[in-house]
């Protein structure tokens, strides 16, 4: 698209054969149909319609380039559409905004005129740019940084994104072909399609916040848009809408959804707590899901000691978890935050395998998308009064999907049950009976802490602290309890095409020397 609109050295001579326009020559130029409305970039198609490639090279744009001219009526007024750039084979221009519906073109050279092509005008008839340029493969769609998407740098769900349209329609307030859009500066208003305008992704609407012409262009309409949440990682379809009328078919955009919510184990054994993390009656770690598929039938709709850890995570007590009032740490079993946890995350010595190293460890936990969470349990040893809830997690998750805890479709949950039947918690429900963040006013927040995962090869990530801070102090009597953290978003949307992203109970990830060393992205 673009591309023929750079300011090039005008090449050619002088055409010595009539130009020649064949039937359905003249089509939309994003997509090549035969289908345009008032104010359309069009592609006309033929042979001698110039003597070389001449570009416009200021605005407004001329009526003529190289000799070429081409004549637009719609039977009631006659004018010549202005031009974008010419070529021998083909040319482009927009037509003018109070055109219609039934309108000709005739390309005219010094060596006469070709013969009249028609197209029939709508309302709105949007299509989408391409990078290819021909309509169909990927989208033209630019993050506000002004970088184009691409597979190494995909659309990511919750991010301001631009697509770039032709065939939109009118605008308010309007304008003459050929003329720079407004750019919103005092004296220069933007110019807005008139119509409700929507925009699909991956099969979900994004809300689309402007719809109009790019500023300072001629004739090129851009949609910023907010993705949605999706759950997959390729190329997601994407398509807009304007009055009933969508856009064509076939284009994506490269996507990669938020990463994974991975909580961190433990450490210490404190208050006299014996329960670890090794798989078994128990155990300190609990695990239940909603998802067959995804978990297999171990711990569906109920909990279950069954996890991937070996004897060697004999050595933690479960999750970490740190309780807090008027910042005073009432409750630790980590050390994260008074800095006494050790070498626990750290393998830099290489002692052991980072498999064997129990501070490596991760737990995937989300209640609502994939259904599958961790519970991890902790003794009091007498009444405790607190009024912050620190868990922990990892976020980077897998290489190429880094959890990102700003993200807006991110809900985050805590929830605290009393020791039941079987020595698990009390109720078979994501929602402790004791707790929950759900129905306890208060307020999330994350920050990293000094705390990282160190592993054999020298590789670090840092470990991040989520804090529920409570409206009012929560008293637990002393007694067993559970207590798990994890995200909730919007349950994601099948794609073909696309993979859904997958999960399995304990992670450990082990990155190369060079990754993953800094913050959250």
């Amino acid at each position: 698209m673009s591309g023929k609109w750079l300011l090039l050295p005008l090449m050619g001579g002088i055409l010595l054969a009539q130009p020649v326009v064949p039937a359905g020559g003249v089509v939309d130029a994003a997509a090549y149909s035969r289908e345009a409305a008032p104010g359309s970039i069009v592609t006309i198609f033929g042979a001698n319609l110039a003597p070389g490639f001449a570009p416009a090279t200021e605005l407004p744009l001329p009526t003529a380039l190289a000799g070429t001219s081409v004549e637009i009526s719609d039977g009631v007024k006659t004018v010549l559409m202005p031009l974008y750039w010419v070529m021998p084979a083909q040319l482009a221009g927009q037509i003018p905004y109070d055109m219609g519906p039934h309108v000709t073109f005739r390309v005219l050279t010094g060596a006469g005129a070709s013969d009249p092509d028609s197209l029939m005008l709508a309302p709105r008839a949007p299509k989408l740019f391409s990078v290819s340029e021909e309509g169909v493969g990927r989208a033209v769609v630019l993050h506000l940084d002004g970088q184009g998407a691409t597979r190494q740098n995909p659309l990511k769900p919750g991010e301001w994104v631009s697509l770039y349209a032709n065939s939109l329609g009118e605008v308010d307030p309007p304008i003459m072909a050929g003329y720079g859009a407004g750019d919103g500066s005092p004296g220069r208003p933007l110019s807005e399609v008139t119509a409700p305008v929507t925009a699909m992704i991956g099969g979900r609407p994004a809300i689309v916040a402007f719809a109009g012409l790019t500023p300072d262009l001629a004739g090129l309409y851009q949609l910023n848009v907010f993705t949605p949440y999706y759950d997959t990682i390729g190329d997601l379809p994407v398509t807009v809408s304007a009055e009933g009328v969508e856009s064509q078919t076939g284009l994506s955009v490269p996507a990669e959804p938020n990463g994974f919510y991975l909580v961190i184990g433990a450490g210490k054994f404190p208050n006299g707590q014996t329960r670890n993390a090794v798989p078994g009656p128990g155990a300190a770690i609990v695990f239940m899901h909603d998802n067959v598929p995804i978990w297999g039938e171990d711990g569906l709709r109920q909990w279950t000691f069954s996890s991937p850890l070996g004897a060697a995570h004999a050595a933690t007590s479960g999750l970490a978890l740190t309780l807090r009032n008027q910042g005073v740490v009432v409750y630790d079993n980590n050390g994260i935050e008074d800095g006494t946890h050790g070498g626990f995350y750290d393998n830099s010595n290489g002692a052991v395998s980072d498999n064997e190293k129990p501070g490596l460890w991760e737990w995937y936990s989300m209640s609502n998308d994939l259904y599958g969470v961790f519970a991890s349990y902790f003794r009091l040893p007498q009444t405790t009064t607190f009024d912050e809830i620190i868990g922990y997690f990892d976020g980077n998750g897998q290489p190429e999907l880094r959890f990102n805890p700003a993200s807006v479709y991110n809900r985050f949950r805590m929830n605290i049950w009393s020791n039941g039947a079987g020595e698990m918690p009390a109720t078979n429900s994501f929602t402790g009976n004791v707790f929950s963040s759900d129905a306890t006013p208060g307020i999330f927040s994350y920050s990293a802490t000094d705390a990282r995962r160190i592993f054999s090869t020298g590789a670090g990530e840092p470990l991040y602290r989520m804090v529920y801070k409570l409206d009012q102090p929560l008293t637990l009597e002393a007694g067993e309890y559970w207590f798990s953290h994890d995200t909730a978003v919007p349950e994601s949307t099948p794609v073909a095409g696309a993979k859904t992203r997958a999960a399995a109970k304990g992670y450990k990830p082990a990155p190369p020397a060079n990754a993953f060393v800094g913050g959250i992205e």
